[in-house]
């Protein structure tokens, strides 16, 4: 296998007829080498490579650990804290509904509310038309939420703890989609499921009073889209399920909109797309769906959108997006946030609070009729609060000092493809990609671990070029700078496919000027425990899907037109552009993988800092997991692997791997692969880059054209994530390097 020089969507080149989306019983070939073997071939191949320093998180920075203000406690929303509603006698809802001055609103359920924040038209109706109400709305809707079913990250609050800590009075609730994939057969099982989500509802004194206002909403319908036959796979069922939820709701008094019949006549118009995909609505689809929300719930037509107040409201969603679902939840809520969560989190999150009430106060004041000549103005946010610096951080070199603080193999020779130095974008690269005109994308995150109150995200994807084949870059080009912590892409016919955790988002250019000019939120409930290893390793199977996976702490939930995808813990998936189709598969305990290839039969092989050595992963259902692998040794810190398989590269070194690792020393390493008894393993044989600095940070690395190898370099003196604080302030947002490796000689 010679690999391509692009990142051809289709590529299947000989040899390659393996048909990867049959995953029953998958091969995970895992590339970490067993510990005993690590210790003692590292320990040879370290011969003659000067030590490197020690590590700076093992050494005190002499900085106090600050105070801990007791009045951030309030923003810590917790299941194993956060109160619970009282139980009062059931409220009844009765239509047209009416809102007094000051009604609490929350949307709850799946993604038709979760998506409805990036439009915001009903919530732009329901301001213009009470503008002397001053309306209070919160999203609590989560892509692909079932009536209870609803996967949170470890000790993230309930919907119900949210609402009682808001004090609503009034919920909108989307149900049914989700549920109905499990046919007509199971409706009977469906009515008595909704009919218990709603009493308990109704008795829910969230206000501290009463039980909510409820206005239940059934599913939209579906049409016929490109690839995706949605209505005919689901309408027929879809209505069945409206008229359930009709039912139930008229027996449980309490409001209810049927949406499907409304949208489904919209629809019927051939000559216009109410969805992205056949199922999840695009800005008309809102469109129409908001009319209808809006005229059956208050019996009176809608108002037409003021398109001014629809800006400021779908600002203000993203601003609560951020407090309500903040990446690094495990920091937040989980495991980790003893340490660190405290500090890092509580002021953001009082913070964020205050941009949501400050625009929602600029909507209800534009509802009113007053003007404005500026954008919000966030002037009342109070300062973050300092966080631990306890630990020390590692020596900073430029480029060239980093360059010469590699121990090269003398069978290599290396230079810098690129750098902060020449190319500023180019700071924090996290993936590498080339295109078919030898062109290098990368995906570069300043924000990284995860925005801040008062900030927007300004990550990039940028072009570097090596227009004179002299084998550094002299030409940088932003594709986009507007992206949110880009783990991953993969290039498509007129752009990419990025990892924008919990979303995956297809950044086109559609005018050809180079630069992305269209955004589609494609999928959306990927897991954002945490945000160094959420969707990540995006790549193009032999057989054209895309492929992709997260680690360990992660939730996922993702609604598609064939039905709910769910993953705990871990998991792999496939994305086929042609259907949109998403499989999970190979769920199992592990932590935190990066770095994926395929062999010549079409194998995908991944590493994995834990186990070393091939296994099988079968796929239970959903929330099961393949049992822990025990008894296989493992190292950690594998961040990508190539074979070598071009002849411009030494003879002894065919068919083997290299690989980078940044911990616990940071270096490129080449290895050998070795047939046991029973299964293929790997053995350690030198490094061909061992770095003394240890802000080398080696994250993926690539072919490039003529068998050059490049090697993604996040330098940073801040090495980890769980070692220190995510607000550190000596977190480096200015350096990158890609390095390239070329064998002596080579042409």
């Amino acid at each position: 296998m010679m690999p391509l020089a692009c990142d051809a969507p289709f590529w299947q080149p000989p040899l390659m007829q393996h048909r990867l989306s049959t995953y029953l019983l998958l091969a995970l070939l895992c590339l970490p080498l067993a510990t005993a073997h690590a210790q003692k071939n590292q320990a040879a191949g370290n011969k003659g490579n000067p030590s490197q320093a020690k590590d700076g998180k093992n050494r005190d920075s002499g900085k106090a650990e600050p105070e801990k203000d007791p009045e951030l406690a309030q923003y810590g929303i917790y299941e194993n804290e956060a109160p619970n509603p009282k139980q009062v006698e059931p409220a009844e809802t009765t239509l047209p509904l009416q809102l007094s001055q000051g009604t609490r609103i929350a949307y709850v359920g799946n993604t038709l509310l979760d998506r409805a924040q990036d439009f915001a038209v009903f919530e732009t109706m329901l301001h213009q038309a009470h503008p002397e109400a001053e309306l209070f709305i919160r999203n609590f809707a989560w892509s692909a939420d079932e009536i209870d079913l609803q996967p949170r990250p470890d000790n993230f609050a309930t919907v119900a703890q949210h609402l009682t800590r808001e004090k609503i009075d009034v919920i909108f609730a989307a149900f049914g989609f989700n549920e109905s994939f499990a046919g007509e057969a199971r409706l009977d099982e469906f009515k008595g499921r909704l009919t218990t989500y709603l009493d308990g509802l109704r008795r829910s004194a969230f206000n501290g009073e009463t039980g909510p206002q409820i206005v239940l909403i059934s599913p939209t319908a579906n049409e016929n889209a490109a690839g995706v036959q949605g209505a005919e796979m689901n309408n027929q069922r879809l209505a069945a399920y409206t008229a359930a939820m009709a039912e139930v709701a008229a027996e449980m008094k309490v409001g209810f909109v049927d949406v499907f019949a409304a949208t489904k006549s919209a629809m019927s118009d051939k000559n216009t797309d109410l969805t992205i995909n056949g199922v999840h609505l695009n800005r008309r689809g809102y469109d129409v769906f908001s009319e209808k929300l809006f005229s059956a719930t208050f019996d009176q037509s809608a108002p037409a959108v003021d398109e001014a107040i629809r800006e400021v409201l779908v600002d203000k969603n993203k601003q609560y997006f951020r407090r309500y679902r903040p990446l690094n939840t495990f920091y937040y809520t989980g495991g980790r946030n003893k340490r660190y969560g405290y500090l890092d989190f509580l002021p953001a999150m009082r913070n964020f609070e205050i941009m949501t009430s400050n625009r929602e106060q600029r909507a209800q004041a534009m509802a009113r009729g007053e003007t404005f000549d500026s954008p919000v103005v966030d002037d009342n946010l109070p300062e973050l609060d300092e966080v631990s610096e306890g630990r020390g951080a590692n020596e900073w070199l430029s480029p060239a000092d980093e360059l010469a603080a590699f121990t090269v193999d003398p069978r290599f020779e290396v230079n810098c493809f690129a750098s902060e130095e020449d190319f500023p974008e180019v700071a924090c690269p996290i993936q590498m990609r080339w295109d078919a005109r030898g062109r290098l994308w990368v995906a570069c995150s300043t924000t990284y671990p995860h925005v801040y109150p008062g900030q927007e995200p300004n990550d990039k994807i940028v072009i570097l070029e090596d227009t004179d084949w002299d084998g550094k870059a002299d030409k940088c080009t932003t594709f986009a700078d507007d992206v949110h912590i880009p783990l991953s892409l993969a290039l498509t016919e007129r752009g990419a496919y990025v990892s924008e955790e919990p979303h995956l988002t297809l950044l086109e250019d559609t005018d050809g000027d180079g630069r992305a000019d269209k955004r589609t939120k494609l999928l959306t409930g990927f897991g954002t425990e945490d945000s160094h290893h959420a969707l990540h390793d995006f790549v193009w199977t032999p057989d054209g899907d895309l492929l992709f996976r997260e680690a360990i702490f992660h939730n996922s939930q993702v609604e598609t037109a064939y039905g709910p995808i769910r993953a705990k813990n871990s998991a792999w998936f496939t994305y086929r552009p042609s259907n949109q189709k998403v499989t999970s598969f190979g769920n199992y305990p592990n932590t935190n993988p990066w770095g994926v290839t395929f062999d010549d039969w079409g194998h995908h092989v991944a590493s994995h800092p834990v186990f070393a050595a091939a296994f099988h992963s079968q796929n239970p259902p959903y929330p099961q997991q393949q049992p822990k692998a025990a008894g296989i040794a493992a190292y950690s810190g594998v961040c990508g692997h190539e074979f070598v398989d071009f002849a411009s590269w030494p003879e002894e070194m065919q068919g083997h791997m290299i690989k980078v690792r940044y911990k616990p020393t940071n270096r490129v390493e080449i290895h050998q692969w070795v047939k046991n008894d029973d299964h293929w393993g790997e053995k350690y044989v030198s490094d061909l880059i061992f770095s003394k600095n240890l802000s080398f940070i080696p994250v993926d690395l690539r072919y490039g054209p003529r068998g050059a190898m490049y090697v993604c370099d996040w330098y940073n003196p801040i090495k980890g994530h769980a070692q220190y604080s995510l607000r550190d302030s000596r977190r480096d947002r200015k350096s990158g390097r890609i390095w390239r490796i070329v064998p002596k000689g080579a042409e």
